[in-house]
């Protein structure tokens, strides 16, 4: 065989090899994920969610940051700015309005206030509380027969610790944990939100409170601060943390319980803006809803 010929064969072997060893590229996106992909957790969102994060109008003061600014939602300006809230999220047409009540003690006692508020025989102009102005209200436009409570406090299960005498600054610094636990200002994140709600509208400042990111931020206090506390020690963050959880969770069971997937309801729930993340949290990876930023009917 003469020497072009076994160059030509030669270069021919080579090829077929490379083109052999040559592994195609897998299109991943049509691999099927045979647990998560089943047709079994396909098109079950069948009930939307809003959650309105509010400041509350008639504050108890028992939040941790103690407000320093005041609203009269009762004023005509604010039950102006409060008309236009109520009607930015009648676009939503919610078919269930869930408020901040616990739902054992309260709903039977504010469902007799409500249906009597319907019929005209409840007065509600006096009554400062997000459950009347907002709740109260919204559901008698939308024609609802009742509202709902939601809520469960959850008791504490941690530690015997003497309360009165507790100051949480103290016990971080006693276990070298107040430097770490107090490297964000989360203070003025509360004073600065504090105090814009008397310069902002009512639409304004819910725009603000409910923007995501702030959202987050707020929950992040609970994740950098609050849980440090007694860490390998009483664990009195942690505790305190699960028991802000246990609520949340309680919460959305409730919801969970009274929705009727099979009328595709509409939830609006009505709650303390600190309450938001995790909430959202829960209806965000919940297969049965699909979850709706208020701020898309703020903002139009």
């Amino acid at each position: 065989m003469n020497k072009p010929l076994l160059a030509i064969l030669f270069l021919l072997t080579i090829s077929c090899q490379e083109k052999s060893s040559k592994i195609e590229p897998v299109n991943t996106t049509e691999i099927i994920n045979p647990l998560a992909d089943s047709d079994e957790f396909i098109g079950q969102h069948s009930s939307k969610v809003v959650i309105l994060g509010v400041y509350h109008f008639n504050n108890p003061g028992l939040d941790d940051y103690k407000q320093k600014y005041r609203v009269d939602i009762l004023s005509d300006e604010r039950q102006q700015e409060l008309n236009e809230l109520l009607e930015k999220l009648e676009k939503y047409k919610p078919t269930k309005i869930l408020i901040e009540a616990s739902r054992v003690k309260w709903d039977s006692i504010f469902n007799i206030d409500y249906s009597n508020y319907i019929n005209d025989n409840f007065d509600i102009k006096n009554k400062r509380n997000e459950f009347y102005q907002i709740g109260f209200k919204l559901a008698k436009k939308l024609d609802h027969e009742k509202i709902y409570c939601v809520d469960e406090k959850s008791k504490w299960f941690g530690a015997d610790i003497d309360w009165e005498n507790y100051n949480s600054d103290e016990y971080q610094k006693s276990l070298g944990q107040f430097e770490k636990a107090n490297r964000y200002n989360y203070e003025n994140i509360y004073s600065t939100a504090d105090s814009l709600k008397v310069k902002q509208s009512l639409i304004e400042h819910f725009l603000m409170i409910n923007n995501p990111k702030n959202r987050l931020k707020d929950h992040q206090a609970y994740l950098t601060n609050t849980v440090l506390t007694g860490a390998g020690d009483l664990y009195i963050g942690a505790d305190n943390l699960t028991r802000w959880y246990q609520r949340n969770i309680k919460i959305f069971a409730n919801a969970y319980d009274i929705v009727d997937f099979s009328k595709e309801d509409r939830l609006l729930l009505i709650y303390g803006a600190g309450h938001v993340w995790q909430l959202r949290q829960f209806f965000k990876d919940s297969p049965d809803f699909e979850y709706v930023e208020v701020n898309d009917y703020l903002a139009d």
